[in-house]
This record gives structure tokens, C-alpha cells and sequence, in this order.
């Protein structure tokens, strides 16, 4: 379907798919259109040549308008999108006078392709997070964030919401997201247009997600029927993504997840297996505890993940004892910053973990080595037709919001043995939070040992002895009340307490 003909020639037209999500934007529908596109899924669906056709009809249907394409490199765009649109584009056309006239000027040194009629198609990279700051004088009528999950939630956001506004009489703001699943944006991707979970400032009569798969692109298809049968040859979870472009399939990178395999119906674990717990602080960023079971042979089950954010200790104490029998926890495994002493002016600031020590919950230092817990947690997670993960999740809420985070965790390019760390969202959702919790936890466990049906050795320098000793040294005689966060003991002969 053309929708972009000019002097009696057709520059652009697209396959089915892509037409449907051009009908989604406000360039066919005018104000009932959508605001937020996704289109995409699979490779091979004409991503990045309906990007380019709606760059062009915007800026011929908004005379004036200025729009961008990112891709995340600058040379990915030039590559991808600056030179094919040089090619597809012809420089002049002619006008209805059979005058020729100029049809767009070329900057290379602002990357910016200013048509006849005073429209102008930008071409941005997002490499780093700071790279938003380039973009942060010109406004945009319109954005596409071509491959959108290689951007993280804070680029895409901080510049929707701040360079995304009308220039022009006539246009109405919108963006598109072309992509295929995985990499560090896919958890914020998959929630708005595969689960449309939207915040209370998102508005789901914005969003539309048009999924479009290799079969689609029928110009592919006869250019290179071979094409298909590679993508077939993929392994997991990369044919899942470029094939079927299913967001359900071990999302990440790093670690290979898949739901219907650690994922299982909950149960009450045996009174004999060990427990445990594990815990990772934040304020800002969301802090996250979970409780674990573990069976005669070492496999690990996860109960249930909790979670909050900007919560005092005391608080979160009390959380975590009102859903947990602490009591019950052999040991509770932490990342290092939650016993940092603050030293200052001789005063003697108690730590996170003994103001945690108030609730019964006693914490011991964790295994934080980035590396280790990755291929640790690797080894846990690992199955194949013989064997059964020794780390599964019983099926609740939190441990499916910890199975996202898990699912979402990709490479850091720059360490390929480390994940790359991924900060949450103005909402505390799509940080790293959980997975850094769950590592904490499986690299606090022996290696699996099929057939041992007792508890493991226990030495003097144990992570169960070291948190049984800090039970000794700490435990009060009464517990504080979980309704009155405060230290407690004081009593009315005390005087009225604030």
C-alpha cells in the first residue's frame, strides 16, 4: 500500500502488517490515533524500512515538523537507516509544473535531512545513558526507537516526555517502537504492549502493539527464502525471539529462563527442609527479600519473593516478619552494604543489619562476587531432558515478578561474564534488585549433590554457624511489636511516649 507518492511516483509502500501499524498512528487516523506503537517481534518483520516510511510521510503530511530516528550506535543508524533512506529517496522530484525541484538537503554533520518543505528527519544514537542530553534543544513531533529494547526505560522516558511535543499547527505527537524481544529494555517493552500493565500516568487507549513475524515480509520471503531456515538453525532463546518473536522465551541474555520449567505450582515444603532467606537493601531502589526451601538433595526452591521501596529499616523489618516465620530460617544471607557502619562526629549510627536484628532477623554476609553468582546461578538454573533445575520457583506474584527481572538480565558489553546493571524505573519496577537478591541466596548453598538426604556439614566458619552466633550475641528477650516499628521496653512510668 503506498504512502508516500510524490511527482507521480511511489517512494514508500508497505506490506500488510506494516500498513496496519501505520493505520495505528496519527499520520492515517488523525486524533483517534494511537500515541505509543510497538510494532515487531520476530526478525526479518520490516522494522526498520516502515520506520523510514513513516519518517518520510510525516514530514510530507506536517509541513515544518521535525521528527528522529535512534538506533542505538551512530554507525548502526547510518548504516541502517541514513544510507538506505539516501537510496530510496531520490534528491529531486518533479512538481506539478514539471518544474524539478529539490526534494531534501543532507547534513552529514548534524545528521539531520531537511525536506522541500522545511520538515527535518533527524538520525540519534543512544549509546550511554547520557546521550539523551544531545537530543535535549530540538523538539520532536514524532520519535521512533528503532530496536527499542536496546534502551533502557530512563532514555526512552526521560525523552518522550520531554523533547515529544507538537511543533507545527496540524501534528499530533506519537512515537513508534520497532523491535524484537531481549536485551535491557525488555521488561519495560514487554509490560507496556505485551502485558499493557500501565502505570496510573499511562493511559492503555494510547498503546497498540502490531506483531509482525518473518512469514510476514513477503518482499524477504521470495528476496531470500533461505532466510527462514536460519533463523530456524538458531539456538535458544534466540530462535524463539527472531523466529516466533515470543516475549515468553528466556527473555535475557544471560540467564536462560523458562516459566514452564521453573516455574511450579506452590506447596508446603517438608518441616525437615532446610530454610533460608535472603536479603538485598535499598531505599531508593527497591529492597527485596526472599524465603527458600531446600530439599535432601540440594535442589533449592524459591516460596516467595517480597518487596518494597523508600521503606526505613524498622519497616521493612516488620514486613518481612509479618509474612515470614523467621524463626523458622536457618540463616538469612545480605549484600555487604547492610552492615557499613557510619562513623561521624563520635556519633555511632547502628546498622541496617542490627536494626534488622530488632525483628529476629538475623542477616550474614553474602557471597557478592558479580562472576561467581552469575555462573552459580547458571548452574542452578540449568535443565536439559535428563535433569531438573536445581533452582524453581513456586508459582505466586512475587516470584513471577522476580522471574522478569531474571528473565530480562543481559550481558554487560563491556564485562561479557557479568550482567549488565540495570537500574529501576521512577516506579522501583525493572531493576536488577531481585536477580542481585536471588544471587545472594543460590551462592550461599553447597554445590548439588544427588543422593545426600542430610543436612550438610556445618564448620565453625559456616554461613549457618556465623548467623546462629549473631542470633547469641543479639537476640532480645522479647521481640518489638510488629505494629509499633519503634524500639520498644519503655513503658507510661517513663513518662508519655512520642
Amino acid at each position: 500500500m503506498p504512502i508516500v507518492e510524490v511527482g507521480g511516483r511511489v517512494i514508500y509502500a508497505l506490506q500488510p502488517r506494516q500498513f496496519e501499524c501505520y493505520q495505528q498512528t496519527p499520520l492515517f487516523a488523525g486524533i483517534k490515533a494511537k500515541r505509543h506503537i510497538g510494532y515487531g517481534g520476530s526478525a526479518g518483520g520490516g522494522k526498520s524500512y516502515l520506520a523510514r516510511g513513516v519518517a518520510t510521510a510525516a514530514a510530507h503530511l506536517w509541513p515544518g515538523s521535525t521528527g528522529i530516528i535512534f538506533r542505538r550506535t551512530e554507525g548502526e543508524v547510518i548504516e541502517n537507516h541514513v544510507n538506505k533512506l539516501r537510496e530510496e529517496v531520490p534528491n529531486t522530484f518533479r512538481d506539478e509544473a514539471g518544474q524539478e525541484r529539490t526534494f531534501y538537503n543532507w547534513n552529514g554533520q548534524q545528521m539531520v535531512a531537511t525536506w522541500w518543505n522545511g520538515s527535518r528527519t533527524y538520525f540519534g544514537y543512544l549509546k550511554q545513558e547520557s546521550d539523551v542530553f544531545r537530543y535535549q534543544g530540538p523538539e520532536f513531533d514524532w520519535m521512533c526507537f528503532e530496536e527499542a529494547t536496546h534502551y533502557s526505560w530512563n532514555q526512552v522516558n526521560w525523552l518522550r516526555s520531554n523533547r515529544l511535543r507538537a511543533t507545527v499547527k496540524g501534528s499530533i505527537p506519537f512515537v513508534l517502537y520497532p523491535s524484537n524481544p531481549g536485551n535491557q529494555g525488555h521488561f519495560w517493552y514487554k509490560r507496556l504492549f505485551i502485558q499493557k500493565a500501565y502505570h496510573e500516568t499511562e493511559r492503555a487507549e494510547e498503546y497498540a502493539f502490531i506483531q509482525a513475524k518473518v512469514r510476514d515480509n513477503t518482499a524477504l520471503m521470495e528476496r531470500d527464502p533461505e532466510y527462514l531456515k536460519r533463523l530456524e538453525g538458531l539456538a535458544e532463546p534466540w530462535r524463539s525471539w527472531m523466529l516466533e518473536g515470543d516475549w515468553e522465551s528466556g527473555m535475557g541474555s544471560a540467564l536462560l529462563v523458562k516459566r514452564k520449567v521453573h516455574l511450579t505450582p506452590a506447596f508446603e515444603p517438608p518441616s525437615h527442609w532446610i530454610r533460608f532467606g535472603a536479603f538485598d537493601w535499598g531505599y531508593n531502589h527497591p529492597w527485596v527479600f526472599g524465603e527458600y526451601a531446600v530439599t535432601e538433595d540440594g535442589d533449592v526452591f524459591k516460596l516467595q519473593t517480597l518487596t518494597g521501596r523508600r521503606m526505613l529499616p524498622h519497616e521493612i523489618g516488620a514486613r518481612i516478619a509479618r509474612a515470614v516465620d523467621v524463626g523458622r530460617l536457618d540463616y538469612i544471607t545480605a549484600g555487604l552494604d547492610v552492615f557499613n557502619r557510619q562513623v561521624a562526629r563520635g556519633e555511632n549510627t547502628p546498622t541496617i543489619a542490627e536494626q534488622m536484628s530488632e525483628y529476629g532477623i538475623y542477616l550474614s554476609r553474602a557471597n557478592t562476587d558479580r562472576v561467581f553468582g552469575l555462573n552459580n546461578l547458571r548452574a542452578h538454573l540449568h535443565f536439559d531432558d535428563r535433569t531438573d533445575p536445581g533452582l524453581r520457583f513456586m508459582d505466586n506474584p512475587g516470584n513471577r515478578a522476580c522471574l522478569d527481572v531474571m528473565e530480562a538480565m543481559v550481558l554487560n558489553p563491556n564485562d561479557l561474564e557479568d550482567v549488565l546493571k540495570v537500574d529501576a524505573d521512577d516506579y522501583g519496577e525493572g531493576g536488577d534488585d531481585m536477580y542481585d537478591e536471588t544471587r545472594y541466596a543460590v551462592a550461599s548453598r553447597p554445590d548439588r549433590s544427588p543422593g545426600n538426604f542430610q543436612r550438610p556439614h556445618v564448620s565453625a566458619f559456616s554461613t549457618e554457624a556465623l548467623a546462629a552466633d549473631h542470633k547469641r550475641l543479639y537476640r532480645r528477650e522479647e521481640p518489638p511489636e510488629l505494629d509499633n516499628p519503634r524500639r520498644q521496653g519503655l513503658t507510661s512510668d517513663f513518662g508519655e511516649i512520642f
